[in-house]
């Protein structure tokens, strides 16, 4: 059985990458440090867990010990917050990449999944963003993903590393009730905690350069992009590659549009409130996945409904 380190297995995207390994027979190891990820998550479900921060190279050199591939998920990923806290920002996200490599690098460990991020992409005017689009971050949290790639295709250049970095756009919904997204900073989320306090929730931004003001984005469902790390990790065993991919539905949603499937999702008219444009973030940002279906066999299967209806089941049950 090939054993997987799962790196921040315990979050949002974490357990329901960790929960389809193992359903599809591979052995998970999963590290955390549970300052985002939740023991609720994987209680139960994993019997190998290391509680272990991505900061800490011992804690990850140990956990290399007879593992045959890597999911590295963990990073701090609140744009806003990234603005104001740079430092913060790339002691953990590249300095954890720099330390984990480093201890593959001394166990032997020779295939990395990463989980990178649309916001690398420069902002652009096309109607979709291929790989070769130029990348040029606003935030700092973009800045660090992008020298984590560069980071992890040095190494793969120079040690013959196979690496997939896998660039996701707007993840949505649950696989399981328990699986619910935490994160006060993506959308869906937040719009949720905002109707159960008895607020509106905030659109920021209603003067951008779109149909409604609002930003548009894609969205994709989490079981979509948990399948989309399964054949990317098959692709890293099968061949030495070094490849970047895009994840999303390659489809836009605006701001706007997603509250009001929220509104329809739940049965409850939604009236949100205007604010501000946040530092950091651009108009349009729509993936081509053209790429990973011609070279991965990967499309996405769920729906926009089917992302809200499952995410709302989830924080239902959960909260």
């Amino acid at each position: 059985m090939k054993k997987i380190l799962v790196v921040g297995g315990a979050g949002y995207i974490g357990a329901h990458v960790s929960y389809l390994l193992q359903e599809n027979g591979y052995g998970v190891r999963i590290y955390d440090n549970f300052s985002n990820g939740l023991k609720s998550r994987i209680d139960g479900k994993f019997s190998d867990v290391v509680i272990g921060d991505v900061l800490d190279r011992q804690a990850l050199i140990s956990a290399c010990e007879g593992i045959d591939a890597v999911i590295h998920l963990a990073a701090k990923k609140a744009v806003g917050e990234s603005v104001d806290n740079p430092l913060k920002y790339y002691e953990n996200n590249v300095g954890g990449t720099l330390n984990l490599l480093a201890a593959m690098s001394l166990k032997g460990v020779k295939r990395i999944v990463f989980s990178s991020t649309a916001a690398v992409y420069a902002p652009s005017e096309k109607l979709s963003i291929t790989e070769d689009d130029l990348t040029e971050p606003l935030s700092p949290y973009g800045q660090t993903k992008l020298l984590s790639e560069k980071l992890i295709s040095a190494v793969a250049k120079a040690e013959n590393l196979s690496a997939i970095s896998l660039r996701y756009f707007n993840v949505v919904g649950a696989l399981r009730d328990e699986f619910a997204d935490n994160s006060k900073d993506n959308l869906v989320p937040k719009v949720f905690a905002a109707l159960k306090a008895g607020k509106n929730p905030e659109i920021y931004g209603s003067d951008y350069p779109t149909k409604d003001g609002s930003c548009i984005r894609d969205y994709i469902h989490v079981s979509d992009l948990a399948k989309a790390h399964l054949v990317a990790l098959e692709k890293v065993f099968a061949a030495n590659v070094d490849e970047v991919y895009n994840v999303g539905s390659g489809t836009g949603y605006s701001v706007t549009e997603m509250i009001n499937q929220i509104a329809e999702s739940i049965g409850k008219s939604i009236t949100p409130t205007l604010s501000p444009r946040r530092p950091g973030d651009t108009a349009q940002l729509i993936a081509s996945i053209a790429k990973i279906e011609r070279d991965l066999g990967w499309k996405p299967e769920r729906s926009l409904k089917e992302m809200i209806d499952s995410a709302w089941q989830a924080e239902s049950k959960v909260n």
